[in-house]
């Protein structure tokens, strides 16, 4: 009876299965692959995003490219309109003509005060003139001494003042 009774008590389906290692090797095999497309998701988002990114600014940076060529552009217009040549010449086809000496005519303004402004010394430095220019005659040598006595007039000015 003992062996009757056996069988006919309920089996704990989770413990004994015989299938359960196979089970969970697909279930983790799953998770596995689920967390990969989550994660290649996320790079092609952030990629995209990139990549957007560096486009927008590409072509800002070419407008602006754009734009300040225009403004060479309209400078050079404004300075060539505003040459004397070019004002002279628009004076005559609108009828302008120079003023004669006589047909100048001064205002006198009463209680009217120029102030000129003070004159300013500028202090002359005397100029040494130079007989020779001085010669240039270093070696690699005596660079290399000068720079070694350097580095060791530092070094003791350095371990002097911790002292």
């Amino acid at each position: 009876m003992s062996s009757g009774q056996e069988r006919d008590r309920p089996q704990h389906a989770i413990g004994e299965s015989p299938d359960r290692p196979q089970t969970e090797l697909v279930a983790t095999l799953a998770m596995m692959v689920v967390i990969l497309l989550v994660i290649g998701a996320l790079y092609l988002i952030q990629t995209t995003t990139t990549t957007t990114t560096a486009r927008v600014l590409q072509e800002m940076s070419d407008y602006r490219d754009e734009l300040e060529n225009d403004n060479e552009r309209l400078r050079a217009d404004i300075a060539q309109l505003q040459s004397l040549p070019t004002m002279q010449a628009r004076a005559a086809e609108l009828g302008f003509r120079p003023a004669r000496p006589g047909e100048i005519e001064y205002l006198v303004v009463e209680d009217y005060r120029y102030h000129r402004p003070k004159a300013t010394l500028t202090p002359v430095v005397p100029v040494q003139e130079q007989d020779e220019e001085p010669v240039y005659d270093d070696s690699l040598s005596g660079w290399f001494e000068r720079l070694w006595d350097d580095l060791r007039q530092d070094f003791s000015d350095w371990r002097d003042n911790r002292q």
